[in-house]
């Protein structure tokens, strides 16, 4: 131990700073990706590859041995679209704490005002509000506007004259960052089958990422919620504002590692597709 001590020298420390702060923002940034969804399979995988190191397990040492040589060629091939993001958000990505915060009051109230407004014009919309998981990929293939949440402006882009009405709108901290963006529909079969390609999407980015949507049926002129690939239907706009205040205010107070009082969360009811 003294040995130790006397080899620590200043520039040991610093040396340690740097890789611990260049992990922490390597995290930071594939924060919302794939590869941080896969990190738990990742890590077991390699813990296997230590235990078959330490113990006598010859057949999984050999078969972890082989796998291990290609394990970065894996990586790069799976997640080759994960990585592009990464390195294209280095330096755009604010690491100040509460940057990326939501002031969800004002933001809520325009949604739950334009999801009302455009259910009693039997006009059909999907919202999207991103969470942990950044959307980022979705975003892309939308049509960029970057602009603050209105009722007006969320009335225009999904009114059946506008060239982009058919896609989703995407907010992203606190703005509308992409509209006529197209969401991945649901795999899943058993579905009402009077539900429509909107309903199929917007399940479909509830099961894929932990985004909040709003989904406005023309057919039925009602309100829903999808969250996590279940959908509460027909809901009036008090209760809309409520649960999205509910959901969002637990990931906030989640993300600023402050005590929630028990109990205090949302109880949304929900309906399992295909029941």
């Amino acid at each position: 131990m003294q040995e130790i001590l006397e080899q620590f020298s200043i520039w040991s420390m610093i040396d340690v700073c740097i890789i611990a702060f260049i992990i922490y923002h390597i995290l930071l940034l594939i924060r919302g990706t794939r590869a941080a969804q896969m990190l738990t399979g990742i890590l077991i995988v390699v813990a296997a590859f230590l235990l078959s190191s330490i113990v006598p397990l010859t057949t999984l040492n050999w078969a972890m041995n082989k796998f291990y040589s290609s394990f970065i060629i894996i990586l790069i091939i799976l997640f080759q679209d994960d990585i592009r993001h990464v390195l294209s958000r280095m330096g755009k990505k604010s690491f100040i704490p509460g940057a990326d915060s939501l002031s969800s009051g004002q933001i809520l109230d325009e949604i739950t005002r334009a999801a009302a407004s455009l259910a009693t014009k039997r006009i059909g919309a999907l919202i999207v509000l991103e969470r942990n998981i950044i959307l980022s990929r979705y975003v892309e293939i939308g049509t960029l506007l970057d602009a603050r949440v209105s009722k007006e402006l969320m009335m225009s882009i999904f009114h059946p004259s506008s060239p982009i009405h058919d896609g989703a709108a995407i907010i992203q901290r606190g703005r509308i960052s992409a509209a006529g963006c197209f969401l991945p529909l649901t795999k899943d079969e058993n579905l009402d089958p009077n539900w429509g390609t909107r309903h199929r999407a917007a399940i479909g980015i509830s099961q894929e990422t932990d985004a909040v949507v709003v989904l406005i049926s023309e057919e039925g002129a009602s309100i829903s919620l999808v969250v996590d690939g279940r959908i509460s239907r027909k809901m009036d706009p008090k209760d809309l504002r409520k649960s999205l205040t509910d959901l969002l205010s637990q990931d906030q107070e989640k993300a600023e590692d402050t005590r929630s009082k028990p109990g205090s969360g949302g109880k949304l009811k929900f309906f399992k597709f295909g029941s």
